[in-house]
């Protein structure tokens, strides 16, 4: 029977979350405000490409990536459960995805097919690690404060995404375009070496709490990680709330992918805003995110997981109908603000509610589910592409509104205390086994 592990300290706790703080700058720059435009922009219609086509291609870039980590995601997390080695996983992804977004900044205007490449690449070691980070949280805290340290993390995530966003702000100040390309290609090494050293904390403070086992005799990592995934498919109904709120999960994520991808499109073809109010308007976002990460993490944790998130649904669907009707700059600000507050707590609401529903020694695959679902909602982008063929901006906007409808109607069937008790008695069993 093995010990029970040693509660994590203020600065393990601390440390976790600087990697949020740390791995925002790669969401902000590259993901949502300069590479997003700079990619559909002077690299696509450097070569000739229609702006419809570019955002196509970014919507198929970030789907592709995505889907090369649901395919790995559960396997890789059950390996480091196995292995006892998450942090080091942890390091790889967290290196290749320092060099991947260094890589970008070799994108020249034109450059379709290695600006496509390199960021697939970089997004999926990002990715990647977003799952294995998460995966620490069963192990630092109760369920009882799930929700507040989940929060606290997304929260100094976003202040994370915001100084990079002002660091970064002299070097694309003056446009995205082709004239001033090179300095936009510097703003990419500028988030690299922000990346690299904002996470130094969590691998000097975060301690390696999985236990390695034994290799069965005649077997590698890979065949005892797909051993440990089906044998937790054959018990799915034991799991059962876990994998509805999954399903439910993968619904509204295509939403806010959708939103996290062309928001600055929106902003910058419907109200023909500047880069200079595109970044006021992010700026906003992220204080607001901030707020709601850490406001509804509280909230999860005193009142319900379930309200926390059906809550900021319902805001996200406020977005979708706001920004439809939107006309004037200072209600795209409104709009924007918002859907931070949305963006803040449905995910780190989401990424609490998994980790309380995970055995603690299985959370690195059962967070390598979260990952698989939650990258499978990157297909949304390419569906918002599809619809961005026939209908404009606006519309295409408020039916993205559906998925968060479907997701309020989906958390009506997720029963929270079966999946506390469900993950209770699945940490006992791995105690004692």
């Amino acid at each position: 029977m093995s010990q029970e592990p040693k509660p994590a300290s203020r600065l393990e706790i601390f440390g976790w979350c600087m990697f949020d703080f740390a791995n925002s700058s790669y969401t902000t720059l590259i993901v949502t405000v300069v590479y997003s435009i700079y990619f559909m922009g002077p690299v696509c219609e450097g070569a000739g490409l229609k702006r419809e086509t570019g955002e196509l291609l970014w919507g198929l870039g970030n789907w592709v990536s995505q889907g090369l980590v649901l395919l790995t995601a559960p396997v890789v997390g059950a390996i480091s459960d196995f292995s006892g080695a998450r942090k080091r996983f942890l390091l790889v992804t967290w290196l290749g995805s320092v060099l991947g977004t260094a890589s970008l900044g070799l994108v020249a205007p034109g450059a379709v097919v290695l600006g496509f490449g390199l960021f697939v690449l970089s997004n999926l070691f990002y990715s990647s690690g977003e799952n294995i980070v998460a995966a620490f949280l069963p192990e630092i805290t109760t369920p009882e404060r799930m929700g507040r340290v989940s929060g606290l993390g997304w929260a100094l995530g976003y202040f994370g995404g915001l100084v990079s966003l002002v660091a970064c702000y002299p070097l694309v100040k003056d446009g995205i375009d082709v004239e001033h390309s090179g300095p936009v290609r510097l703003s990419f090494l500028a988030v690299a070496a922000f990346f690299l050293v904002a996470a130094l904390p969590t691998f000097l403070f975060l301690k390696e709490r999985s236990v390695p086992q034994s290799l069965p005799r005649g077997r590698g990592y890979i065949a005892v990680g797909l051993a440990r995934v089906f044998e937790t498919l054959r018990r799915v109904r034991q799991y059962r709330q876990l994998f509805r709120f999954l399903v439910v999960f993968l619904v509204y994520s295509c939403g806010i992918f959708i939103v996290v991808a062309y928001a600055n499109q929106f902003g910058k073809e419907e109200m023909e805003m500047t880069m200079g109010e595109l970044m006021i308007l992010f700026i906003a976002l992220q204080l607001a995110a901030s707020a709601g990460a850490f406001g509804f993490g509280i909230l999860q944790d005193r009142v319900s997981s379930l309200l926390a998130i059906e809550i900021s649904l319902v805001v996200w669907l406020a977005v979708c109908v706001c920004a439809y009707f939107t006309r004037t700059k200072l209600q795209f600000y409104g709009v924007g603000v918002l859907a931070g507050v949305a963006m803040g707590s449905s995910q780190s609401a989401a990424r609490a509610l998994v980790g309380s529903f995970s055995p603690v020694e299985r959370s690195g695959e059962f967070f390598g589910f979260w990952g698989l679902f939650w990258k499978l909602a990157g297909v949304g982008p390419v569906l918002f592409g599809l619809t961005r063929q026939w209908v404009n901006m606006r519309t295409s906007i408020l039916c993205t509104g559906v998925f968060f409808l479907l997701g309020i109607i989906g958390m009506l069937f997720i029963d929270e205390k079966e999946g506390l008790e469900a993950a209770r008695k699945g940490s006992l069993n791995g105690r004692t086994s």
